[in-house]
């Protein structure tokens, strides 16, 4: 989910080794048990006033992928949407245009014989074709376009 240089990490003062604060045991160093300082302290804030820990963002981006999975999104398309989330700076001055995102999820089972309309052409088909999931992961909500069999090549 995070990477590992972006993890809060610090540097032991018994063993002057780099220690992430996600290894501490019970506040103590992994290492050589010494006792490090209070992990609450190097928690940053943007300019924004929103807090980025690590726990924050792993928790964000687990309900992220759980809702997207439960719509039936391959995994693979999941985790690269969240890569490129964390890869660009949501939170900066065009944040709607970083954090829209299109997914293609399979048919359920009544919708694979329902005739449905083609977002791009408009014509009306029932077999083939593919179902795209398109939303904003700072707004609540999506919406589902259907593409015929001609138009998804």
């Amino acid at each position: 989910m995070t990477s590992r240089t972006r993890a809060h990490h610090t540097i032991c003062p018994y063993c002057n080794e780099e220690v992430y604060l996600e290894e501490l045991i019970g506040g103590k160093c992994p290492l050589c048990g010494g006792t490090l300082e209070d992990p609450e302290d190097d928690i940053e804030v943007d300019e924004d006033g929103i807090e980025r820990s690590d726990l924050s963002w792993l928790i964000c981006h687990y309900f992220l992928f759980k809702k997207l999975d439960e719509l039936g999104a391959n995994p693979l398309q999941i985790m690269q949407v969240i890569q490129r989330f964390d890869e660009e700076d949501i939170f900066g001055e065009d944040a709607t245009a970083t954090t829209s995102f299109e997914v293609e999820v399979p048919f359920r089972r009544l919708e694979r014989f329902i005739p449905r309309h083609c977002a791009s052409c408009g014509k009306l088909f029932v077999r083939g074709g593919k179902k795209v999931i398109a939303g904003d992961a700072g707004r609540p909500g999506f919406t589902v376009a259907y593409h015929c069999p001609h138009c998804s090549q």
